[in-house]
């Protein structure tokens, strides 16, 4: 028990120093806001509105991924190098300049998808879908600015950029969700979020001002691309895997207070993903850093991963006992049962912690082909066990796949993992 007590003190001092309780908390301010406070939502919209909500949200982190094209993990990879300011300022702006370009062309896609009524989407969802669209470009933007920062490792003014406009973001909203309904709280988000944009500009005035002398080079767009084609591919696939059984739900079964319960379910245990992905970011610039150096990186990643697994494990035991009673607490009695849904995807939980850390270093090394060919392999395993499972069981079904998913996975990922370290050690 000492021993615990002193590895827990020990991992707390490390995590101040690095910069870990700016960035988590920035990252959970953005969490509670991307699924629209829902804290307070719940109290004020019904569980059915919730259920919308969620359906939305899952089309909507599909998009975004979409018009992002990986371009984001480019720039979080090639910025985080050893090079000038000059060209990472350069490249920076080539990427800003495609992510305007591919975000405004999705929407144009999205909405001539919807005026031919192609997606088969509930009337209601359509409608509100084609206002929630226009978040496409404005998260886009947010997103790359963020991880620009990431790459530089300024992690406090990155975490101030997120935490004050989120912030914003849950009061407004939740304001406009209570005077005003669903409607009324859509919009908002879009309102607010590109309010949210504005307030990044200052932190970027530098490169904004050089984007008119930007240099394209073929050889810049070249080295972007390789790394966005494939981490485009594993971001796809990954966002599928955590939001197909949803949208699959939503045709299988169509029961949206169902999908509300699941979704607040859904919605914890994806903020506690936070957590060990924080770290995870943390670990990006230092292992890009180093990534010509196998041994190094082994070193950086052992040292992430004790300490990614401790955290996830004692976070996952803590909510299992305090379930039952929080979530009723926290999100009314109406949401009890919300705690199955949840105590399922705990499982998820603790095996997706035990993979992502090796995800991140292949991604950190130039090597997302790998993490494609993982998430590809995972996503095939995941439709197949939501379709047999929700068809049979429903929203628990669509839990117990997922857990079932994350937990095949670990083999996946270790597979592929290992080979690319074998490679890189022939190498030598």
């Amino acid at each position: 028990m000492v021993h615990i007590k002193e590895r827990l003190l020990s991992l707390l001092g490390i995590a101040r120093r690095i910069g870990f309780f700016h960035l988590l908390s920035a990252n959970l301010l953005i969490q509670i806001a991307g699924f629209g406070g829902q804290i307070f939502l719940t109290r004020i919209l019904s569980v059915e509105d919730i259920g919308v909500i969620k359906i939305l949200q899952s089309y909507l982190n599909i998009f975004l991924i979409i018009a992002s094209l990986g371009i984001n993990t480019s720039i979080l990879k090639l910025c985080s190098e050893d090079i000038e300011d000059k060209e990472k300022i350069n490249i920076f702006n080539i990427g800003f300049i495609l992510t305007i370009f591919s975000s405004f062309s999705l929407i144009i896609l999205i909405l001539a998808i919807e005026h031919f009524s192609l997606l088969n989407i509930d009337s209601t969802i359509n409608k509100l879908l084609k206002i929630y669209i226009f978040l496409v470009p404005i998260l886009t933007l947010i997103n790359l600015i963020i991880v620009y920062l990431q790459a530089q490792q300024k992690i406090k003014q990155m975490s101030y950029i997120q935490s004050l406009s989120k912030i914003i973001i849950i009061i407004f909203s939740t304001l406009c969700a209570y005077l005003s309904g669903l409607h009324g709280y859509i919009w908002s988000l879009v309102i607010l979020n590109f309010i949210s944009l504005l307030m990044t500009v200052p932190f970027i005035k530098n490169e904004l001002v050089s984007i008119f002398s930007i240099k394209i080079s073929t050889g810049i767009v070249k080295r972007i691309f390789n790394i966005a084609f494939f981490a485009f591919g594993a971001n796809l696939l990954g966002v599928l895997l955590s939001n197909i059984n949803i949208i699959m739900a939503n045709h299988l079964i169509n029961d949206t207070k169902e999908i509300g319960y699941y979704g607040i379910a859904q919605l914890i245990v994806t903020t506690m993903m936070l957590i060990p992905s924080t770290l995870g970011q943390i670990m990006v610039p230092k292992i890009s850093k180093v990534s010509n150096n196998i041994k190094d990186v082994q070193d950086i990643l052992r040292i992430y991963q004790v300490r990614n697994t401790f955290l996830a494990v004692s976070v996952a035991v803590l909510a299992a006992i305090s379930a039952p009673f929080i979530l009723p607490f926290v999100f009314g009695i109406s949401y009890q049962n919300s705690v199955v849904y949840f105590e399922i995807l705990l499982i998820g939980f603790v095996c997706w912690s035990l993979y992502s850390p090796k995800g991140m270093t292949l991604m950190s090394i130039g090597r997302s082909d790998m993490n494609f060919y993982v998430s590809l392999i995972s996503l095939v395993f995941n439709i197949i066990l939501n379709y047999i499972l929700i068809n049979n069981y429903g929203m628990y079904g669509a839990a117990i796949a997922n857990s079932l998913t994350y937990f095949i996975t670990i083999f996946i990922n270790i597979y592929f993992f290992n080979k690319v370290v074998k490679g890189k050690k022939e190498l030598l």
